[in-house]
């Protein structure tokens, strides 16, 4: 059940017809030439039961072309209408090769000046490892791919059970409400589609991105002197538009080395903050980067920042921006629709 087929020698593409088009086609289709490309035999224009527009063989005889569930011809007919109403050049069931000849045939191929997308409607299940072999190959080929792939049955799924990389951008789906939902965004698969093509999904960050960092502190009594202190808690980390990508605890040893080395004594001193600095503690046995007294410069142990993140949600923060620099603090990276990472259940 292909999207598009030939008419009078010409290839035409089932969403580009409206209501009123579709409707003329199907009464004066058999006074015209009208073809299966996979095939060459006679089509027949239909629409389904979900309303998807769609050719179909006038006789199946021969032809091996693999048959698709209605489900997977109506998300790859609502792809390719999004993706045109978006100034795209939209050509379904579209067949290309590698340089070194392997083929491809994207379920929607999508084209805008020097930018090419290939869109994947995968309604069975697949491996990992297929999944990035395909992708491969959209790779080899200069095409950008995006995956959308149904989640079978009621089962709850981590944001975690998925591959997250730049490498494999694929998002489950499932049917909800009498729609298709990307489920990660909780968004509708048509409205995902036009975001993708507006920009608005992005791999963040990225080396050299300017980001927003707070380091998140608290008050606290020191062990020795008693005097009130702060000691720093947490590295909360944000885009340049602020929206939030992880927190990083300051027992993270890099993120104590990051704090030392970008963020000056006198900021942390008049934030009531000790030093940022190596000492040694008599329960660990060695040296590690530690909070400080600002008055007396004792080691306030990591036991005190652990605890006050799980018992303080009363915390300031010093603002600092920074050029990420994953050799200096790697974050976890990840696919961003909207601004948001997403949920991490569903």
């Amino acid at each position: 059940m292909p999207l598009r087929a030939t008419l009078n020698d010409n290839d035409i593409q089932s969403f580009n017809y409206d209501y009123e088009g579709w409707a003329s086609l199907k009464e004066t289709y058999k006074n015209q030439s009208l073809i299966m490309p996979c095939c060459q035999m006679k089509a027949v224009p239909k629409t389904s039961k979900l309303g998807t527009q769609y050719f179909a063989h006038a006789r199946r005889g021969d032809c091996d072309s693999n048959p698709e569930t209605k489900e997977h011809i109506h998300l790859k007919f609502l792809i390719a209408k999004v993706a045109k109403q978006c100034g795209w050049d939209v050509i379904t069931e579209h067949e290309g090769y590698t340089p070194d000849g392997e083929k491809w045939i994207a379920d929607v191929y999508c084209q805008k000046g020097s930018s090419k997308l290939a869109f994947e409607v995968q309604w069975s299940h697949q491996t990992i490892d297929e999944y990035l072999r395909r992708t491969e190959k959209y790779t080899k080929s200069g095409v950008r791919c995006a995956w959308l792939f149904r989640l079978k049955g009621k089962r709850e799924y981590y944001r975690s059970d998925f591959v997250e990389s730049y490498l494999l951008p694929y998002f489950s789906f499932r049917h909800k409400d009498d729609e298709f939902v990307v489920t990660r965004y909780d968004t509708p698969i048509q409205d995902f589609v036009i975001g993708m093509l507006s920009g608005h999904l992005a791999w963040l960050p990225k080396k050299n991105d300017f980001l927003n960092t707070r380091i998140c502190y608290t008050e606290h009594d020191c062990w020795r002197c008693r005097k009130p202190i702060n000691i720093i808690t947490s590295l909360d980390i944000y885009t340049s538009q602020d929206n939030f990508i992880e927190t990083l605890p300051f027992t993270n040893d890099l993120v104590a080395k990051w704090i030392a080395n970008h963020i000056s004594e006198r900021i942390l001193w008049k934030c009531g903050i000790g030093t940022v600095k190596m000492r040694y503690s008599k329960t660990v046995g060695g040296e590690y980067m530690s909070n400080g007294c600002v008055h007396c410069d004792a080691l306030q142990g990591n036991f005190f920042d652990t605890h006050e993140l799980e018992y303080d949600n009363d915390e300031s923060f010093i603002n600092y921006q920074w050029s990420y620099s994953p050799d200096e603090l790697p974050i976890n990276a990840g696919w961003f629709f909207r601004g948001s990472r997403g949920r991490s259940f569903y």
